[in-house]
């Protein structure tokens, strides 16, 4: 088998990196490496990279005329979040979720803000649930708050201070949707309309992973470079049970 290629499957992308986050400061890690005009190149500014400059031009590693262009819109492929973290419930708790791209994508989303207003922005709907009954408790908007001009976009939401002690984080609309809203968009190097930036990440009709139609969230799916599922299934103590993010619970 090659060790690389120039379509759209997981076999394609460079096996000479690993699909480790921790790999980031040595050999490489393979969210690192996303698909340009040139071929496959690596992310500045890591250990891996040779310097600290992330302004840097990418290093390609395998050359590969247009290959951003042969493969078509940027695709989705993996998620990933702090999977030991406590949030506070007051309407101060921060919660950061970054998705990474197998290409360089360009957001046009209006400024973040400390609130629940999707308007003009690129938001995922998420929901505070509680622990006894797993029962919607709070709406959390997660919308886009940096990483446009790169291949990892991070969105960030309020915890509401509506959230229940000991409660969890879950899907608002059961599909971990991504959606723009307005004058909100999201194009790849090519100014090609990402799709996943409008459809389902989970659920019967997914627009993500590798394929661009498979799904980046489930109990068995894993966070980007990590060992760990995205989702965990959780019963409430008297009532209910629902798959939360996994490792993500209200103070």
């Amino acid at each position: 088998m090659a060790l690389w290629g120039k379509s759209t499957s997981a076999a394609s992308r460079p096996k000479f990196v690993v699909d480790n986050t921790d790999a980031q400061g040595s050999a490489g890690a393979r969210e690192d490496v996303y698909a340009t005009t040139a071929g496959w190149v690596q992310t500045s500014g890591k250990g891996h990279s040779g310097n600290d400059n992330s302004s840097a031009t990418p290093e390609v590693l395998v050359c590969i005329r247009n290959l951003s262009g042969t493969l078509g819109a940027a695709n989705l492929l993996s998620v990933d979040w702090d999977a030991t973290t406590t949030l506070a419930h007051d309407g101060t708790g921060r919660f950061d979720m970054v998705y990474t791209f197998d290409e360089v994508v360009t957001v046009t989303s209006a400024a973040w803000s400390a609130n629940q207003v999707y308007s003009n922005k690129v938001y995922v709907g998420l929901q505070c649930v509680g622990p006894t009954d797993m029962a919607n408790d709070a709406v959390m908007i997660m919308q886009y708050y940096s990483g446009s001009g790169t291949n990892t976009l991070t969105f960030r939401g309020v915890v509401p201070a509506d959230g229940v002690s000991d409660g969890y984080i879950t899907d608002l609309n059961g599909t971990y949707a991504m959606a723009t809203d307005g004058s909100s968009a999201v194009v790849d190097g090519n100014g090609t309309a990402v799709t996943a930036a409008d459809g389902d990440h989970d659920g019967a009709t997914p627009i993500a992973g590798v394929d661009g139609d498979t799904e980046i969230f489930g109990t068995g799916i894993k966070k980007t470079g990590s060992t760990i599922n995205t989702l965990t299934t959780q019963a409430g103590s008297s009532s209910g049970s629902t798959t939360i993010l996994t490792g993500v619970q209200l103070a």
